[in-house]
């Protein structure tokens, strides 16, 4: 094995004043750079209104261009020129920009130029394979199994191995970063939903301090409404037997699964729907439901949170500005295992072709350390993938971003197979089977398992 890096401690110190100036960002904003999943998530997702999860999922083409790169006077021939590509805008561009500038100041032989792209999947597919690629990429992980195969990034075993991935971050974001078995990219940020409380109805006790007490979290949701028949402990947009909204029941699918979860599809294409495990949380929703709403939506879960007529909401960070804009007395508790948004900085081939990967290798030394972690979470208001800049108290003062985080990194990241999107039709379906009663947990979920099979064989046969 090659060299260990290790995040180098001056950058603890020398970045400090790098973020500081930058407003914070609302949970929601414009974060482009990490779209959340419609009911049914597929290649292109997006925000609808202001937080509203999109009803139905829309596939944007996308053209296969992409900006080249900027022409660079060198003044320092000894200076190393790399570049950059992702697809933050605004503020979280600001952010970034100021990051790497802190960068170049620490390290004056470095050069690094920053390129937006708005669809980074075409732009690698069109760039790399004639050299005309990146150095570094920033994104989302959930397409590292494509970009993997594709030969567009490179694994970076040698530099990062696996224990210092679970030594430094967080599970969910350690996960993220590997694929089949090679580590592929430093994770930087992470975010995942949990519960939002109403503090003037209930106290934080209601809800288990244990994430996985789903038992007690059924108790206490039964006793609740039935001492207050109008009012019930918790809305989920998902536990509708007409939505077919994947993402808000994976909290539960995931959290009976033990620290061997791995997602419905793993790294190698294998499908894990009918485990005892998950159908262990089916027969959980069907005794749920009894003491929940009868309709369940992003807006019904809204309203009825800021009516008074749900104690808790189990959403995402988007939502906080309205409650902040009402001014609810709220409280966030992680629960269950999302899914975790891990977007961290992978390696282009095309770097190793130009021997930068040294050179980029210590700018991901960089984005790795505590210090630099936990001004850009400020900066960019997500939480940091890095344990101790998730812990540190600038982070866990501001209640809301520790607790998303602490959801996220306790979460299940989304899976990089190439074959993930076969997932979600088949998981909505048994899901709405299931809370109908049409199936029973066993049936529907046997059914979506070979559905998937199915689907994922007829992939690799084309």
């Amino acid at each position: 094995m090659g060299k260990q890096i290790k995040p180098i401690n001056k950058y603890f110190w020398h970045f400090c004043f790098t973020l500081t100036t930058l407003v914070l960002l609302s949970a929601c904003g414009d974060d482009g750079e990490q779209p959340l999943p419609t009911q049914i998530p597929v290649a292109e997702v997006g925000i609808a209104g202001e937080g509203v999860m999109a009803e139905t999922a829309v596939s944007i083409p996308l053209v296969a261009t992409y900006t080249p790169e900027p022409i660079e006077v060198i003044v320092n021939s000894n200076q190393t020129v790399m570049t950059l590509w992702h697809s933050w805008t605004d503020n979280n561009a600001d952010a970034l920009a100021q990051l790497v500038a802190g960068y170049e100041t620490d390290n004056p032989n470095m050069k690094i130029n920053l390129v937006y792209q708005a669809n980074l999947g075409d732009a690698l597919k069109t760039a790399v394979s004639v050299g005309e690629g990146p150095d570094l990429i920033l994104m989302p992980q959930d397409q590292l199994g494509d970009f993997a195969e594709s030969g567009w990034v490179a694994p970076i075993t040698a530099n990062f191995d696996a224990e210092y991935l679970a030594e430094n971050f967080s599970a969910a974001a350690t996960s993220a970063m590997i694929w089949q078995d090679n580590v592929w990219g430093i994770p930087a940020l992470q975010d995942g939903i949990a519960l939002i409380y109403n503090k003037s109805l209930i106290d934080g006790n209601l809800i288990p301090e244990d994430s996985t007490d789903f038992d007690t979290l059924l108790t206490n949701a039964i006793a609740y409404h039935e001492t207050n028949p109008d009012k019930y402990l918790l809305c989920n947009q998902s536990l509708s037997a007409d939505s077919l909204d994947v993402y808000h029941t994976a909290p539960i699918f995931f959290g009976f699964g033990g620290n061997e979860e791995a997602g419905y599809v793993d790294n190698w294409g294998n499908v894990l729907i009918n485990t005892p495990e998950k159908v262990a949380a089916s027969e959980w929703l069907l005794s749920f439901i009894e003491a929940a709403p009868a309709e369940a939506g992003y807006e019904i879960c809204q309203a009825g949170f800021l009516a008074g007529e749900f104690a808790s909401w189990w959403t995402g960070s988007w939502a906080v500005d309205t409650l902040q804009e009402s001014g609810i007395d709220y409280g966030v508790r992680a629960f269950g295992r999302p899914f975790s948004h891990v977007t961290g900085l992978f390696l282009s081939t095309n770097a190793q072709e130009r021997g930068h990967q040294e050179a980029a290798t210590e700018f991901m030394a960089y984005i790795a350390s505590p210090m630099v972690q936990t001004d850009l979470a400020l900066a960019v208001n997500m939480a940091p993938a890095n344990r101790l800049a998730l812990a540190s108290e600038a982070v866990q003062v501001q209640s809301d971003l520790a607790a998303f985080g602490e959801a996220a990194a306790n979460g299940i990241p989304f899976s990089s197979s190439p074959y993930a999107d076969a997932q979600w039709e088949p998981i909505g379906k048994a899901t709405s089977n299931i809370l109908s009663r049409v199936q029973s947990p066993e049936e529907a979920l046997t059914e979506a398992q070979t559905a998937v099979e199915q689907a994922i064989q007829n992939a690799k046969d084309q």
